[in-house]
């Protein structure tokens, strides 16, 4: 009796499931949610930034400053640095942190060797993160 029970029930598994995927089910999706979708997909692509926060290390007049000033940087820390020109300053910058606690923690390390480093937002390339 249990085996022929066991067995029904094995057997009815089996059926249910060959039933349902030999099933086939087809989506037409409407046109304007296609054009919506590639519409969103081509502005989402043309974004290559986010917004985030470097550290300012020092910002001058004078070019050689910044670059003495990024050497002495990079034999401390091992994070990349760059110097951007925005006239007349010249800024040198580091980091690249999507929260602001995080830029923070890394701006208290930089102020030990630049007291006079602060924190800035800015935006940062994907190929930094």
């Amino acid at each position: 009796m249990k085996w022929t029970l066991y067995s029904l029930i094995c057997f009815l598994i089996l059926f249910v499931n060959v039933s349902y995927s030999q099933t086939n089910i087809v989506l037409n999706e409407d046109p304007n949610i296609s054009r919506l979708m590639d519409h969103y997909i081509k502005i989402n692509k043309s974004i290559s930034y986010v917004n985030g926060w470097r550290i300012t290390i020092m910002t001058s007049t004078d070019r050689r400053q910044v670059e003495e000033a990024k050497a002495q940087y990079q034999r401390n820390f091992s994070e990349r640095s760059k110097w951007d020109y925005k006239e007349p300053y010249y800024y040198l910058k580091a980091g690249a942190y999507l929260s602001r606690s995080e830029a923070t923690w890394a701006l208290d390390q930089v102020k030990k060797k630049f007291p006079g480093a602060f924190l800035s937002a800015d935006k940062i390339s994907y190929d930094e993160l």
